[in-house]
């Protein structure tokens, strides 16, 4: 099963043919995959993005919701398998929650035999650093909502619509625990480089804490970071998609001529 047919994936402008580079997306906590989709016409014709889709959402969203990260990476990395041939390019990106659901996802296709051209995660500690900061999941729901408030990742007219903020907050509530219940466990190191992504002001995602990526890899892992906070992605986003495209053309030259 192709991507474009897979229940797991929208691919809103299939590209085809096995020279092209496929750059699967995955989104942040609460959600759905047309977060990234105005990206497909942005990224260059030669990127075909396939936008994660998460069961509790969206199209999926009478499907039950995982109950761990570690069960959403392997039914991933199935899927992916199951419709990636071995000898076409791709690469994993995740933004907060999407990137550490890359990351476990691109250790799961290690166990099928396929690696990503690179890894690109934005917005997310290292996960060996994983567990500092204080749990929010379990805060009662005018405390959560403050947290999520804070960090402007919800639109306007979402925050204030009682209605909406129903729909949406339990999704988010179960991200985010998804998130604090992860455990990170020892592993080899990836093969493919690691490109770190963050926002400088982002209070949750300290600069510090970054470094760790660069154990995860016996490849290149390098960090750029952006002006802006959690979701500095929509704020710098026309300097983020030119990185992305820099990024991702020296990886399908180097899975060329590799």
């Amino acid at each position: 099963m192709g991507a474009a047919s897979n229940p797991w994936f929208s691919v809103p402008v299939p590209l085809g043919g096995a020279a092209r580079l496929r750059l699967y997306c995955f989104p942040y906590a609460g959600a759905g995959h047309t977060v990234y989709q105005h990206w497909c016409d942005r990224l260059g014709e030669g990127v075909e993005v396939a936008l994660v889709k998460l069961p509790g959402r969206g199209a999926r969203f009478n499907e039950p919701r995982a109950e761990s990260l570690a069960e959403l990476a392997e039914a991933l990395a199935q899927a992916i398998a199951g419709g990636q041939s071995a000898t076409q390019p791709f690469a994993l990106f995740g933004h907060s929650m999407g990137a550490l659901l890359a990351f476990e996802t691109a250790r799961a296709l290690r166990g099928r035999g396929l690696a990503p051209s690179a890894l690109l995660v934005s917005a997310r500690t290292a996960p060996a650093a994983h567990g500092w900061r204080e749990r929010v999941c379990d805060l009662p729901a005018a405390q959560f909502l403050e947290v999520i408030r804070g960090m402007n990742g919800l639109p306007q007219e979402v925050l204030d619509n009682p209605e909406w903020l129903d729909l949406f907050l339990p999704i988010i509530r179960d991200d985010f625990a998804l998130c604090e219940d992860y455990r990170y466990s020892a592993a080899p190191p990836l093969s493919c480089p690691i490109h770190v992504l963050a926002g400088q002001a982002d209070a949750g995602v300290p600069v510090p804490l970054l470094a760790g990526w660069t154990e995860e890899t016996t490849g290149d892992c390098r960090t750029w970071l952006f002006p802006g906070g959690h979701f500095y992605l929509f704020e710098q986003e026309a300097e983020l998609l030119g990185l992305l495209q820099r990024l991702l053309a020296t990886n399908e030259a180097r899975h060329a001529t590799g």
